[in-house]
């Protein structure tokens, strides 16, 4: 059953971000940002088990609904370089996997390479595949650790050969990079991203228009493949290397790389996106197809924070309230209309 709870009717200024990190997320990496407003110092504890959406409009901003819910995760399926499909449901929690020599220790939500494994022969490479509403890490034979978004599949070896680590990924993922001599690559359909020892985000779904690449520590190379000339391009954290999927063009901007990340501890953040941009996230990860009756509401501006664990039909009932729109859900299809 839907719960929901109205936050303070005066409005304060809360650090989101800070609050986050210092009672959720204390043990992972801090970013410092003063974006986000939400409504009463309920909202503190409110936040770390709900969910909540601002509309703003007209310059007014109004509070948001914070629902309560969860959602069980969906399974993963790890391919084997033979074929073999193995997936890595509770099942597996605590068991290992012996291929060619190579350990894997399965845990909860997590794959963990053996780093004393040694290749013995030709490469293997294994595939990571994350459904839509699955979530996923995996710690490579290096030590790197690469946490996985919905709908996003990583190709790698299961031991790095000499020379160079490299990795291919379809989708989005965060990367946690072991320090070492060697390059770390990570290939998509049309870049390279080099490291050598950092923490970034890659985000490459087919659907978006842009490939987003975002340093949040260390310093990273971005080569867009047919630019071969212009070699790698350096960002710093803080910064953003965009590619235009149709153009081909290029950009590096400055940014908030909290909302980019923020989907590794379980949140959609929106910092000013349009409607079609937050649902085309919602449809990724609830694996549903969005249609418009009227293609103007897909311009609708939000702001807000919410957990991605509950249940399709209550996030859409917030993001209703939130901006007078509605959604009509028959299977797997939603209708946005006035």
């Amino acid at each position: 059953m839907q719960q929901e709870k109205i936050m303070a009717r005066d409005c304060s200024v809360v650090d989101v971000e800070r609050r986050l990190m210092e009672i959720k997320f204390k043990r992972r990496v801090k970013y410092h940002s003063n974006w986000w407003k939400l409504c009463g110092v309920a909202a503190t504890v409110l936040i770390l088990f709900s969910i909540g959406w601002m509309y703003w409009t007209k310059n007014d901003i109004s509070c948001p609904v914070v629902v309560e819910a969860e959602q069980e995760k969906a399974s993963v399926t790890l391919r084997l370089g033979q074929g073999k499909r193995i997936v890595l449901d509770s099942t597996l929690v605590a068991q290992t996997i012996s291929q060619d020599c190579v350990v894997m220790r399965v845990g909860v939500g997590v794959l963990e390479y053996d780093r004393d494994s040694v290749a013995t022969g030709e490469l293997v490479y294994n595939q990571l595949d994350v459904p839509p509403s699955g979530e996923y890490m995996i710690v490579l034979s290096d030590g790197t650790k690469v946490y996985l978004n919905s709908a996003s599949s990583l190709y790698y070896p299961t031991v790095f050969p000499p020379g160079e680590r490299k990795v291919k990924l379809a989708g989005e993922a965060y990367f946690v990079v072991a320090k070492g001599e060697r390059p770390f690559i990570v290939e998509t359909s049309l870049e390279e991203v080099k490291v050598f020892g950092t923490e970034f985000n890659v985000m490459a779904y087919e659907d978006e228009k842009e490939l987003q690449t975002t340093l949040v520590k260390g310093s990273v190379g971005v080569l867009a493949k047919g630019m071969e000339a212009i070699g790698f391009q350096k960002i710093v954290p803080g910064e953003q290397f965009l590619l235009n999927r149709k153009t081909g063009k290029t950009e590096v901007v400055t940014v908030d790389v909290f909302p980019y990340v923020a989907w590794k501890d379980g949140l959609f953040v929106s910092q000013n996106d349009n409607l079609e941009t937050i649902l085309r996230k919602i449809a990724r990860w609830f694996d549903v197809e969005i249609f418009y009756q009227n293609p103007e509401l897909k311009q609708k501006r939000f702001f807000g924070i919410m957990k991605r664990q509950t249940r399709l039909q209550e996030v859409l009932d917030v993001i209703a309230k939130a901006g007078d729109v509605h959604f009509d859900v028959n299977g797997r299809v939603v209708l946005v209309r006035d």
